[in-house]
């Protein structure tokens, strides 16, 4: 509260610090204005959800270099069709959950079997911090136990990445992939949703399927995104499981017009709009003050 401004991603949490501030603090507060009266001053509170540079990704997304690249990823796929996940490894994020999605996903549809191959990048985090080793085994362990349950001797469905993957890369995969699974158990926003998006831009006209996002409903990407992606509780492991099933068995015409509204979507919150919109405000803020003190002014 000594900020003039305060910028949150999304109206729900902008809601939940004005209620903090009334019942923790006992604070005037304007929900209707969503303003704080404190100290004599007015704080004004406000969502600005953050997005990502479209352009750079789409540019990159479409180049040649990243042509051939999704083209040698297709080609090791043969007919199987990728479904991805990309995180910091990190509690908060869902792999656990995930991967036993996947696992649910193929005890349950044993015809997807060598039909599927899920890929999870997972960037190292926090690895001095012993929870994140204890997970970090949890999740080695899981990986082995869907593999071993149900790969073959030419197919495995898990394919697990633990390590940092250069952009131009990381473009390619998101590309390359038919699914994008992004099941955090709370996020703020989430970016890597975005990103997917913003890389399926044109993605027809490389004779490749666009691209469908199943996503949390517990991030704030989830209120941007209106109804584009297959919205679910991350901690749902069987409707995980059938919306993963629902976005393989999805037919072009569905996967273009939710892929049409994912980037309509993420264009209209990119990074850029975002810096004009809370700096706008911000210059209101600034134009509120000074009027406020002018008032107060005896010379004025």
């Amino acid at each position: 509260l000594g900020a003039d401004l305060v910028g949150f991603h999304t109206e729900q949490y902008a809601g939940d610090f004005l209620g903090c501030c009334s019942r923790l603090l006992g604070a005037r507060v304007d929900h209707a204005r969503q303003v704080v009266e404190w100290q004599g001053r007015e704080v004004r509170v406000g969502a600005f959800p953050i997005g990502i540079e479209v352009d750079e990704f789409s540019a990159q997304a479409t180049s040649a270099t990243t042509r051939e690249k999704v083209a040698r990823i297709r080609q090791g796929l043969g007919a199987a069709q990728l479904v991805l996940g990309v995180d910091r490894l990190d509690y908060s994020k869902g792999i656990l959950e995930r991967l036993r999605a996947v696992d649910a996903l193929l005890e349950r549809h044993p015809e997807l079997r060598r039909k599927i191959v899920f890929l999870q990048i997972a960037v190292p985090s926090r690895t001095q911090v012993q929870e994140y080793r204890d997970l970090k085994r949890e999740i080695d362990e899981m990986v082995g136990r869907v593999n071993g349950r149900h790969g073959a001797a030419d197919w495995t469905p898990v394919r697990y990445l633990y390590r940092s993957i250069p952009r131009p890369d990381l473009v390619s995969y998101y590309r390359a992939a038919d699914v994008c699974l992004v099941n955090p158990l709370r996020d703020g926003m989430n970016l890597v949703a975005m990103e997917y998006v913003a890389c399926q831009a044109g993605k027809v006209a490389d004779r490749l399927k666009d691209g469908v996002l199943v996503l949390s409903e517990l991030t704030g990407a989830a209120s941007v995104l209106g109804d584009g992606p297959l919205l679910i509780n991350p901690f749902a492991i069987q409707e995980t499981a059938e919306a993963l099933e629902r976005a393989l068995a999805m037919d072009e015409g569905e996967r273009r017009t939710r892929m049409e509204k994912l980037l309509a979507s993420v264009r209209a919150h990119d990074v850029h709009g975002w810096l004009e919109r809370i700096l706008s405000a911000a210059m209101q803020s600034e134009k509120r003050r000074g009027a406020g003190a002018r008032r107060h002014d005896p010379l004025h």
